[in-house]
């Protein structure tokens, strides 16, 4: 076995901190708000010692935590190599056999038993675990027992200890109260806290192997006569689920913009508070060297869900291609994951005409005169007419009431107008002039 112990000189939260080594290993333990033990005997021939130390320090400096970092063969050696700083047993002062005897602080008094040996065993010289060992088992038992006896085996490391069961918390959320009137409702200061809380969510949700799908953010103000909405609480549900601090904060940004801009804060905040509502599995693996794909398609889903926000769900979707002839009905709107690419790839490029970037919904009736055309009460030059680029028509059969009234016939050109814009237009049989769309 081997086991690393890190150590925290100020106490603090150890159970979020304790999540970000689930990557390393699932055997983790704790003692409570100072140290987290982590068994990494299985992973020593992915990292040497000295590699899953500098990964440590560095999840530890994102997370703004602080710790120190010892290995040993057992929970006790490897805590006191840590509270202490040494670099061997042999080198421990004898205030040591504490961590020894009670590694994870919870029998107090075992502990002042140990204290009362240990002042004995001061009073004869002996000052370090080095010559503590050498003392003969037959005078540590005859003189104090069976705690000579357990003492003597937990230095030697002959008595096996079990780990205390650790499961990660089941709701991930990230809290912050800040300092009386620190500030009321500028937006920088929000969202600078926000990229720290979810730069920690993010961290922790990876060791999970999950991905963020829905989030809740709390803005708590002081609660005043004068401000009726102190607390705000934003859910956000993503189309895609989400993996990355920078995308999701964009999406954060733009709603409290919108929603600093009709209620805004008139009293100070007091708390902001980011919670993990729902969360998928997500097999991480290292990049692909040869592409970028996954990247590209991550940041794609990103862009989705901003532009959801920004400017809503039912206006962000993916033109499909569909058998039809009319340019205007010759696609839907694909609303289930517009993300991906669609089964059905048309390729119509050699097919049909160059088709204009913007479409109306319903061709628009215009009129065409003497080297001006009208498009809604005013009047635009024409500069260039293009000949005939294309000519469609439907048979009676494809109408499903039979009118053959409703059978389409159309004469489509391209048209250069003031201003050198290109609109596509459509001519009738009964000499009737529509608005197909423009070219960007």
């Amino acid at each position: 076995m081997r086991v690393a112990c890190i150590w925290f000189d100020k106490p603090c939260a150890t159970s979020p901190l304790a999540e970000l080594f689930l990557r390393f290993s699932p055997q983790i333990c704790l003692r409570k708000d100072q140290a987290i033990f982590i068994e990494i005997g299985r992973c020593r021939q992915l990292y040497s010692l000295e590699s899953f130390r500098q990964r440590v320090l560095s999840l530890l400096q994102r997370h703004q935590a602080a710790g120190r970092i010892s290995f040993g063969k057992e929970i006790t050696d490897s805590l006191a190599l840590a509270l202490y700083q040494k670099s061997s047993i042999d080198e421990l002062p004898l205030e040591a056999l504490l961590e020894f005897a009670d590694p994870f602080c919870r029998d107090q008094v075992l502990r002042k038993s140990i204290h009362q040996m240990i002042h004995s065993f001061q009073d004869l010289g002996i000052r370090t675990l080095k010559q503590f060992k050498t003392l003969p088992v037959a005078e540590l038992v005859s003189r104090f027992g069976i705690l000579g006896r357990f003492i003597h085996q937990r230095t030697q490391l002959q008595d096996f200890i079990d780990w205390p069961l650790w499961k990660p918390q089941e709701i991930v959320f990230e809290r912050k109260e800040f300092p009386y009137f620190e500030f009321y409702g500028e937006l920088e200061p929000i969202l600078f806290e926000l990229k720290s809380q979810l730069d920690k969510i993010f961290l922790r949700l990876f060791a999970r192997r999950q991905r963020l799908l829905k989030l809740e953010v709390q803005i708590r103000c002081e609660k005043i006569s004068t401000n009726p909405f102190y607390l705000r609480t934003l859910a956000f549900d993503f189309f895609a689920p989400q993996g990355s601090t920078r995308g999701t904060l964009r999406i954060l940004k733009e709603r409290l913009m919108r929603e600093f801009s009709k209620t805004p804060v008139l009293s100070p905040i007091e708390e902001i508070q980011t919670k993990v509502l729902k969360m998928v599995p997500f097999e991480g693996g290292q990049k692909n060297i040869f592409n970028d794909e996954e990247e590209k398609f991550e940041q794609l889903c990103s862009i989705h869900d901003q532009l959801i926000e920004i400017l809503g769900e039912e206006n962000v979707f993916q033109a499909e291609l569909i058998e039809d002839r009319r340019p205007e009905k010759s696609w839907i709107k694909k609303f289930t994951s517009p993300h991906q690419k669609s089964e059905k790839n048309i390729d119509l490029r050699f097919l049909i005409p160059r088709r204009p970037t913007y479409l109306c919904r319903i061709p628009i009736r215009i009129q065409v005169k003497a080297g001006f055309i009208q498009i809604q009460d005013r009047l635009y030059k024409i500069l260039h007419w293009d000949n005939q680029i294309e000519k469609i028509s439907g048979a009676w059969y494809e109408n499903p009431s039979n009118e053959i009234a409703d059978v389409y016939n159309r004469t489509y050109t391209e048209v250069e107008i003031e201003g050198h814009q290109r609109i596509s237009i459509f001519e009738t049989p009964q000499r009737q002039f529509y608005l197909h769309g423009y070219y960007g």
